[in-house]
């Protein structure tokens, strides 16, 4: 059986279909909201992003692991490249955004599957840290390279210029929308 995710088509505005953008500009219009600028773009990012974990969860169905764990085993490895052998499960939930219970859910698919493992922080001999072994190192080299060439392969519709341009809008949302919630803790702190 062969189960494949749909991805639904977007609507000509990208986002909201059109009686529903209408009846969400009079709402807005009524409360002196001029424009649904933010709620088309921040919704369409959300969109690309639901895609994308559609279509790496399909390319990667039959692999050796998931996309998620994918990535932690990518970041253990660069990880590693940095000098850094092993790494608290704190410092993944942190790097992959994701809760802790995900990243231990995570970690001990991975350690059962013999592609992590954990060893006591000398440090700290409360906490683990957690490295990757051969094998979860092999399948970082093996599975790495198809994966980005089938991602530059989805953005193929855009010329370089724009993907640049791309890339350049997309990090001043994210660093306003860092800023945001720096702020946010910031207040509530005080």
């Amino acid at each position: 059986i062969v189960r494949r995710r749909t991805i639904r088509p977007m609507t000509i505005s990208a986002i909201l279909p059109q009686p529903i953008a209408e009846r969400m500009s009079e709402l807005l219009a009524g409360s002196g909201v001029a424009g649904m600028q933010g709620v088309d773009v921040l919704r369409l990012v959300r969109a690309v992003n639901n895609a994308y974990d559609s279509v790496l969860a399909d390319a990667m169905r039959d692999g050796p692991v998931t996309p998620p764990r994918w990535r932690i085993l990518l970041r253990l490895w660069l990880e590693e490249q940095m000098g850094h052998s092993a790494v608290n499960p704190t410092h993944l939930s942190r790097t992959q955004q994701v809760s802790k219970n995900t990243i231990s859910e995570h970690l001990r698919g991975l350690e059962e599957a013999g592609l992590v493992e954990r060893e006591l922080d000398l440090a700290d001999r409360r906490q683990f840290k957690i490295r990757l072994t051969e094998e979860g190192r092999a399948v970082v080299q093996r599975c790495t390279p198809g994966h980005v060439q089938r991602l530059n392969e989805l953005i193929a519709c855009l010329t370089p210029q724009e993907s640049e341009q791309l890339v350049g809008i997309l990090n001043k949302l994210h660093s306003a929308l860092r800023a945001e919630c720096e702020y946010t803790a910031q207040a509530e702190k005080n």
